[in-house]
């Protein structure tokens, strides 16, 4: 039958194995700050809960189905590792939070007339590990940027040529976006890539996007060794009227 668990060692009786706990105690306290006032009694004031502690003895015995020394070796180790574990009486954990192990002391009780070690009496000390308060990440309600001309390579790959009478260039891949050129009919421009949000947009520059659409641009891609010799137009000014992208 199992009794409970602590550090990964199963409490139990069984026909075959006894493994139990005794001279088990649980204390705990209050953390109080006291203010000194001159010509009156001290002010205390209560800072919050205390940690709480538990002392217990463990019997290790070789009749009982238990490996003295290994047993000892894997509590010295949880201790020595600084590892937390819960304590489980019944199936139940007697706190919310963890517990770790403060000190480990062994008083060997029997070694047999070849050395082999019979009979352990280890006493524990175990402390309190309060469980940590779970902080929630605040969802990201910001809406994610559209791409700029940060995240692409910025190589050269052909000319954009425009196909109505006015065309916006926006400072943003974006029907939103503010204008700031007005393109001409069948100017010609060097082109750096292409990005896609609402529509698709080429990008002529450091934030500089028009329309991708056919009705609007065309595009021939740029032929190798023929990189020095593409036209390139500056984008200029124009009159806010009838245009379009």
């Amino acid at each position: 039958m199992e009794i409970g668990s602590f550090a990964g060692l199963v409490f139990e009786v069984s026909a075959d194995k006894v493994l139990t706990f005794k001279d088990f105690s649980r204390s705990s306290g209050s953390r109080w700050s006291v203010h000194e006032i001159n010509g009156k009694k001290p002010m205390p004031e209560f800072i919050g809960p205390g940690q709480e502690s538990i002392p217990l003895k463990i019997t290790l015995k070789t009749s009982h189905g238990v490996h003295p020394e290994k047993t000892l070796n894997k509590l010295i180790e949880f201790k020595d590792a600084g590892k937390v574990s819960t304590f489980i009486i019944g199936n139940k954990r007697i706190t919310n939070g963890y517990w770790y192990l403060e000190e480990v002391s062994a008083d060997y009780k029997q070694i047999d007339n070849q050395g082999r070690i019979l009979s352990i009496e280890v006493s524990l000390s175990l402390k309190e590990y309060p469980k940590p308060p779970e902080i929630r990440s605040k969802p990201n309600t910001q809406k994610p940027k559209p791409p700029t001309n940060s995240s692409l390579s910025g190589q050269y790959i052909g000319n954009v040529t425009i196909k109505v009478n006015m065309l916006n260039c926006r400072l943003a891949p974006s029907l939103k976006g503010k204008i700031k050129k007005v393109l001409r009919k069948n100017g010609v421009y060097r082109c750096y890539g292409k990005v896609k949000t609402d529509i698709e947009w080429w990008v002529l520059g450091k934030d500089l996007y028009v329309s991708a659409g056919s009705k609007y641009t065309s595009f021939r891609k740029v032929e190798k060794g023929s990189l020095n010799s593409s036209p390139t137009m500056q984008i200029r000014e124009g009159t806010v009227g009838n245009r379009n992208g």
